[in-house]
């Protein structure tokens, strides 16, 4: 019981830590617009606008903990009017710091007095903070990016199951709160011993940045440190990716020859990582996502035996829709056991591995030779990076560009390496 208590721990605290030093490294325009209202607006209003960012951090987060990324990619479509519109919000909040700072230093140097301050508890209230906040940061590209990409990253290095996940989850979310009550402290006590003149100073100054990130979310696109902080992260899942393989010991490297009778340098057993149903549910998920981003409706999945069978029935049942597959009588692929589709049905080809395209090719001839519609083909691997042309939308995990020879050019042969035939038809 203690060992699982210390080790719920680990992950609350290994959590919290990354949550920080997303905070930390993310600074951007809610935390100086947090930062500048802290100023003037008590901690207690304050904390009910943290709550709003602290709502928006949890839905990403939950979404990452359940795989389910579609929504938010849904989401990242419309960026370019989010981004607008949070435009619109930052050159509001910079107009009015700038034009209440300047009111306010116009009337204090002209009469020596305080005059009336615009940023006060009576005009910003908690509940304007907390749906404000949240507005802003359901939109900020940042945020999921960082919450979508990153965590999920992190999740996924770490192989942790559901439970553990969920306590690594409740560290980083904890970061939120953490991070940002430091922000409105740090805006609290320097509003308390600065002039009342110094603060309004710092809010004009604050508001011209405000201003200026504003106008950059209207008039340009998505700057490049934000692409390159995109790229980086798909580069490492797609690293992640092979090392998952890899470590299921599904993607080997040497000499073999493959079921299609060529020669290759490259092995996928797609079988060592689907006997991890952790594994297996995962890139299921994976795929049912890309299917819903794409809005390819299916009406049933086909997998040709034996290799797709399981991802086939795992995707079948993470899109909700029957599964089946084919074998081959007499040479021919075709649907036994009392399997059949209907005239104009939509069909989803799932694979396991593409290579040439011989074996994939064969099942859309017999979906479409029973009248169904194949709407897209999707396997766990591509190894002809992308060449391969079905006519019909083709999604993969993971596309690896691996060469293949004919057993006379392949040049580990001409070397004298021994090649293997792994795999169940040896």
């Amino acid at each position: 019981m203690n060992i699982m208590k210390n080790k719920n721990n680990v992950f609350l605290f290994d959590g919290l830590k990354l949550g920080l030093m997303l905070q930390a490294g993310g600074i951007g325009p809610i935390y100086m617009l947090v930062f500048t209202l802290s100023l003037s607006i008590p901690v207690t209003e304050m904390l009910i606008g943290i709550l709003g960012l602290s709502i928006v951090d949890l839905t990403y987060v939950s979404l990452a903990v359940f795989s389910i990324s579609t929504l938010v990619k849904k989401i990242q479509r419309y960026q370019r009017i989010f981004d607008i519109v949070i435009g619109i919000v930052l050159m509001a909040f910079g107009i009015f710091f700038i034009t209440t700072g300047i009111l306010f230093l116009k009337t204090f140097l002209a009469t020596g007095q305080i005059g009336h301050d615009f940023i006060n508890p009576d005009r910003i209230k908690g509940k304007a903070l907390f749906f404000g906040l949240m507005g802003l940061d359901m939109a900020n590209p940042i945020t999921i990016l960082f919450i979508m990409g990153i965590f999920s990253l992190e999740v996924s290095k770490r192989d942790m199951k559901f439970k553990e996940t969920s306590v690594f989850a409740a560290g980083f979310m904890l970061a939120t709160p953490v991070f940002m009550s430091f922000v409105i402290l740090i805006g609290h006590f320097i509003g308390v011993f600065l002039p009342i003149w110094a603060v309004k100073m710092l809010n004009i100054i604050v508001g011209l940045v405000l201003g200026y990130w504003g106008v950059k979310n209207i008039f340009f696109k998505r700057s490049s440190s934000d692409e390159k902080k995109i790229k980086e992260i798909e580069e490492e899942e797609l690293i992640e990716l092979k090392e998952l393989f890899r470590r299921n010991k599904a993607l080997l490297s040497g000499h073999f020859k493959l079921s299609s009778g060529l020669h290759s340098d490259t092995y996928f057993q797609s079988a060592l990582i689907l006997q991890n149903h952790r594994e297996t549910t995962r890139l299921a998920k994976e795929l049912a996502n890309r299917i819903r981003e794409n809005n390819i409706k299916v009406d049933a999945v086909i997998s040709p035996a034996i290799g797709g069978i399981v991802i086939g029935y795992e995707v079948g049942r993470a899109l909700g829709v029957r599964s089946m597959f084919t074998e081959r009588v007499d040479g021919k692929v075709c649907l036994r056991r009392g399997f059949s589709v209907g005239k104009d049905e939509k069909v989803l080809v799932v694979e396991d591995v593409i290579t040439t395209g011989l074996s994939s090719t064969e099942v859309i001839d017999s979906i479409k030779s029973k009248g169904a519609v194949v709407v897209a083909i999707t396997s766990l691997v591509d190894r002809s990076a992308g060449k391969v042309d079905f006519g019909v939308p083709k999604i993969s995990i993971l596309t690896l560009e691996v060469k293949n020879y004919e057993k006379d050019d392949c040049p580990m042969c001409k070397s004298g390496s021994v090649v293997i035939k792994p795999g169940s038809r040896e």
